[in-house]
């Protein structure tokens, strides 16, 4: 498989990085999952924007600014280009891709891990990819048993950061009692899962939580969502809201749409997904389609 690593496409036995990176020692970067379709990224323009937002709110240089820079609207060629050099292992060009950026390695003289850097500073940007199934494979969506957890994360929740430990034991003490994945909590509000935004169904209409009511991610899938379906509400969810849902559900680049089934053990819905659910999966790949179609 070849990956990109600071300007080629290596063979991933190949690619390295140095043990005095950021990313490495500090988890000083940003990322972003990306689709494809038919070699397609979906939703472009929206993991651009929230990674350019990610860079300069962390201080990471973008291009015109000092040093040896990136512009995240890059992921878009190169992503392609990266696709070419692994046609043997993706079919029709339907991939997950994985884009990471992190504050580089520090110039000679500079400290190595000072939590400020001056001068000079040299982004390392790496991309890989995986084979994903093509979106019109997604019928039914899948089925997922959910632990509630509390969110210990920081409260920059909004930037896809690399420093991912408070989601990461999350999901590890999801697992641990014996739940697919997590949804987490803070000061009574619903915020996120570990890797995917959140929406409920009550009373015959949909909800999502806001993304001001607490720290948590603007998703790309959330967005594509919302934008498809207006009749979808925006407000603060509690944690009691959740529970008294007819369905939950879970939406990322990766998982599409899942349905949660079990909520601490209890069945959410009958236990099986949902017509909302449903709904909601048929939204998002019309919404794919869409988007790919224009593109």
């Amino acid at each position: 498989m070849k990956v990109y690593l600071n300007g080629e496409f290596v063979d991933e036995r190949e690619a390295r990085v140095s043990v005095f990176d950021r990313g490495f020692l500090l988890g000083d970067g940003v990322f972003e999952g990306l689709r494809t379709s038919g070699g397609v990224v979906i939703a472009l323009d929206k993991h651009v924007e929230r990674m350019r937002h990610g860079m300069e709110e962390c201080r990471i240089a973008t291009r015109g600014k000092m040093g040896e820079h990136f512009d995240p609207v890059e992921m878009g060629p190169l992503t392609k280009r990266l696709l070419d050099h692994n046609k043997a292992s993706i079919k029709n060009g339907d991939a997950f891709v994985y884009w990471q950026v992190t504050r580089g390695v520090p110039a000679e003289g500079q400290p190595r891990r000072a939590r400020v850097l001056h001068g000079v500073q040299r982004p390392t940007v790496f991309a890989f990819l995986s084979p994903a199934a093509a979106v019109e494979t997604y019928i039914e969506p899948e089925s997922r048993k959910v632990s509630l957890r509390p969110d210990t994360r920081w409260t920059r929740g909004h930037i896809k950061a690399i420093s991912l430990i408070g989601g990461v034991l999350s999901a590890i003490e999801a697992d641990e009692s014996g739940s697919d994945d997590s949804i987490m909590f803070r000061d009574g509000l619903i915020t996120e899962g570990s890797a995917t935004n959140v929406f409920l169904a009550k009373d015959g209409k949909l909800l999502t939580p806001s993304l001001t009511s607490a720290p948590m991610l603007a998703g790309a899938t959330r967005a594509l969502v919302m934008e498809a379906d207006s009749s979808i509400i925006e407000k603060p969810i509690t944690v009691e809201e959740l529970l008294a849902a007819d369905e939950v559900m879970l939406a990322g680049t990766n998982t599409m749409i899942a349905a949660v089934t079990h909520l601490d053990g209890r069945p959410i819905g009958g236990g099986k997904p949902g017509p909302m659910a449903k709904r909601l999966l048929a939204t998002l790949v019309k919404a794919i389609q869409r988007d790919v179609e224009t593109q």
